[in-house]
């Protein structure tokens, strides 16, 4: 029974191949996309007759036709789901960019001017700077190690960041980035 329910719908296939490709051009636009699919289908009814599925089917014709129709979405979805030469070389140039030996060589002077103005900042602010954002303590915890209250580390962090902010800027503006001197540590 099988075999029979197969190859009566690949009969109906062949014989009604012209109407099916018309009816998919149609709805996608492309004669040969229609066609396409339709060679798509003959190969799932292939396979699906090697698994030994077969299954009660009232109107044929329109079940080749909903066959074609998923494996027109299944191809959409997985095209979607390709990344393009195009995305791959923008990874690429980005990937290469990131490794550009003088962006490098900015940003690690900007970590050294961010080290030497968080060494410059006073021993609490310093600790509490620390605490905060390297250590991601709640202020609650800092201002009890510290023996202060939520409102002083709040106080002190934003006192840090406008110090460490003002001293990254200074060094952008007086050419400290994008391969200017390094700071100096005086």
């Amino acid at each position: 029974m099988t075999e029979n329910f197969f190859a009566a719908l690949r009969r109906l296939l062949v014989d009604d191949y012209h109407g099916l490709r018309e009816r998919l051009a149609r709805r996608y636009g492309s004669m040969d996309f229609a066609g396409e699919l339709l060679h798509e289908a003959w190969l799932k009814l292939d396979r699906a007759q090697a698994g030994g599925s077969a299954m009660a089917v009232r109107n044929p014709r329109a079940y080749l036709y909903r066959v074609a129709i998923n494996l027109a979405a299944d191809r959409g979805r997985s095209e979607r789901a390709r990344v393009t030469t195009a995305e791959l070389d923008a990874l690429h140039r980005r990937a290469y960019d990131d490794l550009d030996p003088s962006r490098i060589a900015e940003a690690r002077m900007e970590v050294k001017a961010l080290s030497v103005a968080i060494n410059q900042l006073p021993a609490r602010r310093r600790a509490i700077f620390i605490a905060a954002r390297l250590d991601e303590l709640p202020y609650k915890e800092i201002a009890a190690r510290h023996g202060v209250t939520v409102r002083v580390v709040d106080r002190e962090l934003s006192l840090a960041l406008d110090h460490l902010s003002a001293v990254l800027n200074r060094n952008r503006s007086a050419g400290g980035g994008a391969g200017g001197r390094e700071p100096s540590s005086s």
